[in-house]
């Protein structure tokens, strides 16, 4: 309803006039175009990429693009784990994740785990940087840049709405509206959008065991509702004023449990019972007022201040691995007793133990993540040259609100309501709770210069965090970290249709404000080379790219999903492989056959093993995680795959168009000793469209089309399956 009567209301005196897109993204690369003229490697995808499956998951998403790597863990891309380059994929923390150029992890200097991403449905495009060029991009460049496009505001008038509903009872729906008048001499832009996605969930919850009886099993649903609001005023004399607005709310049965593997290929799409309570309720605001001034016709100011606000309570089981209130760890040397231990192992999970009383611990897990900043750069070309001189200004705090441990039963009210039992911060302090805080200044200077056919992009960066670490009233650090990053990138146009490139370039992935200020740890440091040629050959377009990238201090941050307790630099290692993109369309005159293929040939090795001397933390952590890291020299990093594929072929007519999507991913190992891995698996996606009208389409489509069972992860606590067979029919309408 607040859609429509905000559309109705603008839509009344808006006109249908307008040259250009007033409220175009804050974009690093820009259009596919503009790929061509990149010093380094990177990929846009806009919405002729996106529409031919209407993909919401950010794993299937970026599967198309040479060089990334995903690791599922819900299902639906709430929480995404990627990896550009074959960094540590867990939580994107080595890779900055950004909405229209603004930082949109939770708090990425004060904690960088990405428990938020932009919700992936509702964008117009992605683009993701994996050369030099993403060296004025921060603050964590080891892997690369994720840039989120947001809805642009239609240069006339506009309404949309995509519907569909799908197997599982899904239900996903997309609808925006907006456009531009003139008022008061110059011009007002507008833009109105929500997007809602509900499913019953395709894992199923076992029921409780009463004796020889079992009570109804259910489904974990999940429910996602997100909304945006963008208003832009461009003056008469040029200068541009841009406000956006969105919030979301999500409600999902998700949980960090997995299932034991013979449990696993008995029914991989099953949840024990002991995890009936466990449940994500998040909700995320965020705004930004920007503001763009032509100084001259040769300099170009952009400055931006936001706001960006993620509260989050995952309420769960309390172990990651077991968590009944009697524990049964048990775990073998390796620590991953949920690949050694027998079936049995996971009785009282399942509910099926006669004796202790069948209770579980849960724990709230209630946080509050903000961040606010300013950033500004200013475009100067002058003479031969193009500078870009930025900074940004960024202050991170993230809370531990109430952390309690009650104990349940089966049929109890047991997910507690966290945001209404939340106490003040003070009283959080006051009892033991925690705070983190990072006050951060980002400084860049790139100079893109030309000399004939070469052109140059040398660049540096300076980053300075200031850490503040708080635990209860009586434990309080602080610690200060820089770095300066010094980065070229070069260019060489070898004829009309084919060019050179190469760059090499120093990144970094910051510490959390508690491994920096109460455990000691430091950035992680890395330096990344890469050569490749890009061009086409009539209507075939090619890009082949070798890449290199040394780290050194590698950073592990402490999380269930790492399985650490405490945080710690761990030596050095290194990536390195080939990504390899070609694409035409065979089709001729009234058919269009489109073809691409993406690869990617990666190795990855630890090239030294923990030093328990360079360890700071506890005894009785180092004891627990020496077995994680003594024996990794030579070892392969877990989940990067050595090869990845992805193969896309549609039909087009007229009316009709249809597409296929074959993703394949090779082995990969699951831990740093690298003695248990998952199998490789294939999966294909089919999608068919009708244009009834110019306006209305409709579609349908089918995922993992060969229903192939595969587990994309194993997180503490068992395997996770990727999402099974499933289909989905809708319609569109674009007026």
């Amino acid at each position: 309803s607040m859609l429509a009567s905000t559309s109705i209301a603008l839509s009344a005196f808006a006109d249908d006039h307008g040259e250009k897109d007033y409220l175009s993204p804050f974009n690093v690369i820009g259009t596919k175009a503009d790929v061509q003229t990149l010093k380094g490697s990177g990929t846009v995808l806009d919405t002729t990429d996106l529409e031919k499956f209407n993909y919401t998951d950010i794993h299937e998403i970026l599967r198309q693009v040479p060089g990334v790597y995903v690791r599922g863990e819900e299902g639906y891309g709430f929480f995404p784990n990627i990896s550009l380059r074959g960094v540590d994929p867990t939580r994107s923390r080595k890779t900055t994740i950004m909405e229209d150029g603004i930082p949109s992890e939770p708090s990425p200097y004060a904690d960088p785990s990405a428990y938020y991403a932009p919700t992936a449905g509702r964008m117009a495009g992605f683009e993701v940087l994996k050369g030099s060029s993403s060296l004025k991009h921060g603050p964590n460049n080891i892997g690369g840049v994720i840039n989120y496009l947001s809805t642009p505001i239609p240069e006339d008038k506009k309404s949309y709405l995509r519907a569909s509903y799908g197997e599982h009872n899904e239900r996903i729906s997309h609808a925006y509206s907006g456009g531009t008048t003139s008022l008061g001499g110059g011009t007002l832009g507008y833009l109105l959008e929500v997007f809602d996605h509900r499913s019953d969930g395709w894992k199923t919850i076992e029921g409780q065991r009463n004796g020889t009886e079992q009570e109804p099993s259910r489904n974990a649903p999940i429910a996602k509702t997100d909304l945006m609001l963008k208003i832009g005023y461009e003056f008469a004399g040029g200068d541009y004023l841009e406000f956006k607005a969105g919030r979301m709310d999500m409600d999902a049965d998700v949980s960090y449990q997995g299932v034991g593997i013979e449990h696993f290929n008995q029914n991989p799409y099953q949840r024990y019972v002991a995890t009936d309570a466990d449940n994500m309720d998040a909700e995320q605001q965020r705004y930004y007022l920007r503001y763009i001034k032509e100084l001259s016709e040769d300099i170009t100011l952009t400055s931006t201040a936001y706001y960006n606000e993620f509260r989050r309570n995952w309420y769960k089981l309390h172990s990651s691995g077991y968590g009944p209130a009697t524990s049964v760890t048990g775990t073998t040397s390796t620590g991953y007793s949920y690949v050694n231990n027998p079936i049995s192992t996971f009785d009282r999970l399942r509910g099926v133990a006669a004796s202790p009383a069948l209770d579980y611990k849960g724990k709230s897990n209630n946080r509050v993540y903000e961040t606010r900043g300013i950033q500004a750069n200013l475009d100067w070309e002058m003479g031969n040259h193009d500078l870009d001189i930025g900074f940004r200004f960024q202050d991170d705090e993230y809370y531990k609100l109430d952390y309690r441990n009650p104990t349940y039963t089966w049929g109890a009210d047991t997910n507690g309501d966290g945001y209404a039992d939340s106490i003040s911060y003070a009283a959080n302090l006051a009892s033991g709770g925690t705070y983190q805080d990072a006050e951060a200044l980002d400084l860049y200077l790139v100079d893109q210069f030309s000399m004939g056919a070469l052109t140059l992009t040398p660049g540096i960066r300076y980053t300075s965090v200031d850490y503040d670490y708080k635990k209860g009233q009586s434990s309080h650090a602080t610690k200060s970290l820089s770095n300066t990053l010094l980065g070229i990138g070069a260019g060489y146009e070898l004829s009309e249709t084919m060019s050179l490139f190469a760059g090499v370039h120093q990144g970094q992935a910051l510490p959390s404000a508690e491994a920096a200020a109460d455990e000691g740890n430091i950035e992680e440091n890395s330096l990344a080379t890469e050569i490749g040629i890009r061009g086409n050959v009539n209507k075939l377009y090619y890009e082949v790219v070798y890449f290199n990238t040394q780290l050194e201090n590698m950073l592990f941050l402490a999380s269930n999903a790492n399985n650490l307790a405490s945080s710690l630099n761990s030596g050095d290692g290194s990536t390195d492989g080939f990504e390899v993109l070609v694409a035409t369309d065979l089709g001729s005159e009234g058919m269009g056959i489109p073809v691409s293929i993406s690869a990617t040939f990666t190795d990855t090795e630890f090239e030294n093993g923990f030093d328990p001397n360079s360890y700071s933390g506890g005894a009785s952590d180092l004891a627990k995680q020496q077995w994680w890291l003594a024996n990794s020299k030579g070892k392969q990093f877990p989940y990067i795959a050595d090869t990845l594929i992805n193969l896309r072929g549609g039909l087009e007519f007229e009316k009709l168009s249809t597409y296929l999507n074959y993703h394949w991913q090779d082995s990969v190992f699951t831990n740093e000793l690298n003695d248990h891995k998952l199998d490789a698996y294939g999966v294909l996606d089919w999608s068919a469209f009708y244009d009834i009208t110019e306006n209305v389409t409709v579609f349908g489509k089918v995922t993992n089309l060969t229903d192939e069972v595969y587990a994309h992860s194993i997180l503490p606590g068992g395997y996770r399956p990727g999402q099974p067979q499933s289909w989905s029919l809708g319609m569109e309408f674009d007026f």
